[in-house]
């Protein structure tokens, strides 16, 4: 890799180092430019403060371009069919990754990053991508194995994985659940306690409330439903009338009131309807992770007992074809509704039974249909929003956090914009949500996207994104910005969050994994303050909350409306109130006085704030 005529320092050319794949092709030319900006800055004797920023988000785009195309690796079959190619691809980039790292830090000890440790890392590029033809081995194998219909999801795989809970996992380290939760013994609090506001409880069923909601909402947007020339509208009374007909076809099959019936398929405005009229019908809905691999399925259908499944596709095989009852999602059965049972089950049933993606071993959590409720409660107290309002739904409606925040979106009278996790960007900026509900790896496929387009301006305009995260952290440190950041959100922020759709957001949410410092600080800079929600599959996806600034200075924020926290002696968070699950599978039930043990470690501090290890 050569410098150009016209000092650029590394030169991108499609002949030498394109991969024909255009994800990590756009990847690739982002950490060029990234490279270029740091010479530039160098070479023209920019402040220590701007080298710093664009050092550390070299280092984040690294770890964010590594990251994605090793999960694509994964999930088109190079890893399995080459092991040892993928292996020693990943110990180079480990080994990238590190050099970076430790040029970054040795900036921030004040030690002086010179010109060859730029040409080490432009070489390193240079190498990998073409001369080792090692980014050019998986972009063969692709061409030539991959079928012409696949299409790579990033996310998709770590759905499946337990992760740490500063980045990707659902619920924090958990604990083995046999030892945790309410099949275990129960256990006291020790140290301070700490509650979030009064909380009125509600009562009823789940079908009762939407009934309720469909009647106050009749005509207004309850859901945005894709197609193929942009978004579709359903209203609140539309989607009921056909919750509810679907609720009549199900009935006339051999299911009866009280049955386990479980949605195995993708999130969409189907799923909903599929689980609103397992309510209507006085079913036990039981989703069904789409990540789910065979075993798990079957130790699922083994634990719940189903009598039916709502598919993507009537299962002929499988775990899903051994269940009596078996209905395409794509066409349900429907008849006229007459009286429907699910509007006189009391609160304290059973209206669910939830599954924690990430355990290899699923083990259900029951929750009563007053758990939904409040969890739906607990977000409208916390998070108020006017009618009208549009959410996002790009998680699995399996996750019991995307499928309370549904209820909260229509609690309120807002709408539910469903989208193909694939297409998460594109989707944002047509929907323009008020709502984003996401978790770390949304968050990092927009950053992700936001670095592309940034590496295409030019020098000005990217120098001033380069300083996108430090103006955040002033945000979050209490520190102020300067007076040219409201000349940085005109010329570049403002612009940016129009194009991706992020102009109108009153919340940012993250749950399933809080949300790192960096990508806090580089939000926030944006001016998308992201607020981390810490919850449980075992307390409906609801807990504890903080703001950017609270997770900024190291917590996990205070207890959300209805709930109470408090931790073992053994360090173990405990929470109760009325969003916790009822029992686990199995289980004999669990007081509603009694703590709930979430096998996250943590504590509760003295000013009543939550600290999550």
């Amino acid at each position: 890799m050569q410098a150009r005529s016209d000092d650029r320092f590394a030169d991108w050319d499609d002949e030498r180092y394109s991969t024909d794949i255009d994800r990590f092709d756009e990847q690739h030319q982002r950490l060029f430019g990234l490279l270029n900006d740091l010479h530039a800055a160098m070479d023209e004797g920019h402040s220590e403060a701007e080298i710093g920023d664009i050092l550390r988000e070299l280092e984040r785009y690294t770890e964010y371009h590594f990251g994605d195309e090793e999960e694509f690796m994964q999930d088109c079959g190079y890893a399995m069919d080459c092991a040892d190619c993928f292996y020693d691809h990943r110990e180079m980039h480990e080994e990238f990754a590190a050099r970076v790292a430790e040029f970054r830090e040795k900036h921030e000890n004040g030690e002086y990053v010179t010109m060859e440790v730029l040409t080490f890392l432009r070489d390193w590029l240079d190498s990998h991508i073409a001369a080792l033809d090692e980014d050019q081995n998986y972009a063969d194998y692709f061409e030539s194995e991959v079928d012409d219909d696949y299409d790579y999801t990033p996310g998709a795989l770590r759905q499946g994985r337990r992760a740490p809970s500063t980045t990707d996992g659902p619920d924090g380290d958990a604990a083995d659940p046999a030892d945790a939760g309410p099949a275990g013994d129960p256990v006291s609090a020790a140290g301070p306690t700490s509650e979030g506001d009064s909380l009125a409880v509600p009562d009823g069923s789940v079908a009762d409330w939407f009934a309720s909601v469909a009647t106050a909402y009749g005509d207004r947007t309850a859901a945005l439903v894709p197609t193929d020339d942009g978004y579709e509208q359903r209203t609140f009374a539309e989607l009921d009338r056909r919750a509810r007909r679907v609720a009549a076809g199900l009935l006339e099959t051999d299911l009866a009131p009280g049955d386990r019936v479980g949605i195995a398929a993708d999130p969409g405005y189907e799923w909903s309807v599929a689980d609103l009229a397992c309510q209507y019908a006085g079913f036990v809905s039981v989703p069904l992770f789409p990540s789910f691999d065979a075993d798990q399925t079957r130790r699922a259908v083994e634990r719940t007992g189903l009598a039916g499944v709502v598919a993507a596709e009537t299962p002929d095989d499988g775990p899903l074809s051994e269940v009596p009852v078996r209905a395409d999602i794509d066409d349900l059965p429907t008849a006229e509704p007459a009286e429907l049972p699910g509007r006189s089950v009391g609160g304290g049933e059973v209206a669910t039974v939830v599954f924690d993606p990430a355990d290899a071993d699923p083990d259900g959590h029951a929750l009563a249909h007053r758990s939904l409720l409040s969890a739906t409660a607990t977000l409208e107290a916390d998070l108020p929003l006017d009618s009208g309002a549009t959410g996002t739904c790009f998680l699995p409606l399996a996750h019991v956090y995307q499928r309370v925040a549904t209820y909260y979106l229509w609690s309120t009278g807002g709408a539910v914009a469903y989208a193909d996790p694939a297409g998460l960007v594109e989707s944002l900026a047509a929907v323009d949500p008020t709502v984003l509900v996401g978790t770390p790896v949304v968050y990092q496929r927009v950053y992700g996207a936001l670095q592309d387009r940034i590496g295409s301006m030019n020098w000005m305009k990217r120098k001033v994104a380069g300083r996108v995260a430090a103006y955040g952290r002033d945000k979050l440190d209490g520190s102020g910005t300067p007076l040219k950041y409201a000349a940085a959100d005109r010329l570049v922020y403002g612009p940016l969050r129009e194009a991706f759709g992020l102009a109108d957001l009153e919340y940012a949410l993250c749950g399933a994994g809080r949300l790192d410092e960096h990508l806090l600080s580089l939000f926030a800079g944006f001016g998308v303050p992201v607020r981390n929600l810490y919850g449980t599959v075992g307390t409906a996806g609801v807990g504890a909350m903080a703001t950017p600034e609270a997770s900024f200075a190291g917590t996990a924020g205070r207890p959300m409306a209805g709930l109470e926290f408090a931790h073992s002696e053994a360090g173990e968070l405990l929470v109760r109130g009325p969003t916790v699950t009822v029992g686990r599978l199995g289980s004999d039930g669990r007081p509603a006085e009694e703590w709930y043990r979430t096998g996250t470690e943590g504590r509760v501090e003295a000013d009543g704030t939550l600290t999550v290890e």
